[in-house]
C-alpha cells in the first residue's frame, strides 16, 4: 500500500459529493459477505483497501503526538467546524448513557437498558446526521446511518466488539471521502487524537454502565475484550518514544491493578483512563496505548501475563515501537478485516463502500503464485505447532515485524 519510491501512503480516494449522479446513487447499505467465497471477494475489494488505508493514514498523522482531551461540553465546540460537530454528536450520545439508568435486578447477559439507549439512537440518528451534513448532502444520510447505528454495539445481543469499532472507523472515513470533513492531514490528526479517543470514552461508558458482553470474544487469547484500533494508534503515537514496549507495559506503573477488593466495575472512569499518564517520563503523554493498558488493568485481576498474554508477549519480545505498530496493522488486517465473524456484519452501499459488481473471488495462493495481497490470517487461540507449520505460519504467536 506504500508508494515504493517515496515510502508514503497514497491519498484517500475521495468522492465528488456535489455530483447529482453520485448523489442519486446513495442507497441503504446491505450485507454481502455471506460465505467463504464472499470473503475472497472482500479481500481484493476497494472497500477493504480503503478502510485499511484510512486507518494507516490516521496512524501516520498522530505519530509522536499526545492524545488531545477535548472539553466534554457541547457548548465548547464551534459548530462551524466539521470535527467539532462530530465531537458534539459523541458528547450528546454520552449524555444519554447518564440519562438512561440500568434496569434493576439480576440480568444474565448485559443490562437490557442498553436496548432503550439503542432505540433512542435509532429514533434520532437521522436528525443527528442532518445537524452534521450540509443540507445539499441529505441524500447521503440513508447510506451513512447504518454505520453509525452499528458503531456502539448490538442492541439485540447487548454486546460490543471490533466489528462495531470497524463501523465507526468506516463512518468517519465516509465523512472524509464525502468532504464533510476536509481530506487534510490536520483532519486526520484530529480524528486520531480527538475524535477516536472521544469515541472510546463513549463506548467505555456504555460497556461499564450496561455491562456489555464482548462480541465474539476470543477470551484470554484476544488482544483486548472489546477494542483493537486504540492499540494501532497508540503504537503509532509511541513510534519515536525512548521507552521500550517492555517499560511502558510494566504492570507496576498501573498501581490500581494491585487492588484485591472484589471487582465491582472499573477502577478508573473512562475520562480518567484517557488522561492516564505514567509516573515515568514518557513522550508523548497521554497516549492511547497506555490508556488501553490502564483500562485493562483497571478491569482485570491477576498477573498481566495471564489475563493479557498477547500484550505481554509484545512487551517481552518486541524491542521497538515501529515494529509493534507494523505488527498491529498486520494483525488487525488478519484477525479483524479478514475474519468472517467480524466483517460478515459490514454493509455495502452504492457510494461509500461498494461491493464489486462483477465479484470474482481472490485466487488461492499456490507454490507458483505466492500470496501478495495479504499475509496469512493468524488464527486466534493456540493451534498446535504442527498445524501452524502446515499453514506456513510462524511457530510463535503472534509474530510481529516484517
Amino acid at each position: 500500500m506504500l508508494d515504493t519510491q517515496t515510502g508514503e501512503l497514497p491519498p484517500l480516494p475521495c468522492l465528488n459529493a456535489d455530483d447529482p449522479a453520485i448523489r442519486s446513487r446513495a442507497t441503504v447499505p446491505r450485507k454481502f459477505i455471506l460465505s467463504d467465497e464472499d470473503m475472497g471477494v472482500w479481500q481484493t475489494s476497494d472497500a477493504h483497501h480503503t478502510l485499511l488505508l484510512f486507518l494507516m493514514r490516521l496512524a501516520d498523522a498522530c505519530t509522536g503526538q499526545p492524545t488531545r482531551l477535548v472539553p466534554w461540553d457541547r457548548s465548547a465546540h464551534n459548530p462551524s467546524d466539521g470535527i467539532n460537530r462530530v465531537l458534539t454528536l459523541l458528547i450528546e450520545l454520552d449524555t444519554w448513557t447518564d440519562e438512561i439508568a440500568p434496569l434493576a435486578g439480576p440480568q444474565r447477559f448485559g443490562n437490557l437498558a442498553f436496548r432503550t439507549w439503542g432505540a433512542r439512537l435509532a429514533e434520532r440518528v437521522e436528525v443527528l446526521h442532518e445537524a452534521l451534513l450540509p443540507s445539499s448532502y441529505r441524500d447521503y444520510i440513508r447510506e451513512l446511518v447504518p454505520y453509525l447505528l452499528d458503531a456502539f454495539g448490538s442492541f439485540v445481543r447487548i454486546d460490543y466488539g471490533t466489528g462495531h469499532e470497524l463501523h465507526f472507523v468506516a463512518w468517519l472515513g465516509f465523512l472524509v471521502r464525502l468532504g464533510v470533513l476536509p481530506a487534510t492531514e490536520e483532519t486526520e490528526t484530529r480524528l486520531a487524537l480527538e475524535v477516536l479517543p472521544a469515541y472510546l470514552r463513549v463506548t467505555w461508558h456504555l460497556q461499564d454502565r450496561y455491562a456489555l458482553e464482548p462480541a465474539g470474544s476470543h477470551g484470554v487469547w484476544g488482544l483486548d475484550d472489546f477494542h483493537f484500533v486504540p492499540y494501532i494508534l497508540g503504537a503509532a503515537q509511541l513510534r519515536d518514544s525512548a521507552l521500550s514496549p517492555a517499560e511502558i507495559s510494566d504492570a507496576a506503573l498501573y498501581p490500581f491493578s494491585k487492588r484485591r477488593e472484589p471487582r465491582t466495575g472499573p477502577k478508573l472512569s473512562p475520562s480518567d483512563t484517557l488522561a492516564y499518564q505514567l509516573p515515568r517520563t514518557v513522550s508523548p503523554q497521554p497516549n492511547l496505548y497506555v490508556s488501553s493498558l490502564a483500562r485493562i488493568h483497571s478491569l482485570k485481576r491477576g498477573p498481566f501475563e495471564e489475563h493479557s498474554p498477547i500484550l505481554y508477549d509484545i512487551a517481552r519480545n518486541v524491542a521497538a515501537w515501529p515494529k509493534v505498530y507494523k505488527g498491529m496493522i498486520k494483525m488487525y488486517d488478519a484477525e479483524c478485516l479478514m475474519k468472517r465473524p467480524v466483517v460478515q456484519h459490514f454493509v455495502f452501499g452504492a457510494v461509500g463502500y461498494v461491493w464489486p459488481e462483477k465479484a470474482v473471488p481472490a485466487p488461492q495462493p499456490t507454490a507458483a503464485s505466492p500470496r501478495t495481497v495479504l499475509p496469512a490470517a493468524m488464527p486466534m487461540g493456540r493451534p498446535d505447532r504442527s498445524e501452524r507449520a502446515r499453514m506456513g505460519l510462524p511457530l510463535r504467536y503472534p509474530t510481529y515485524g516484517s
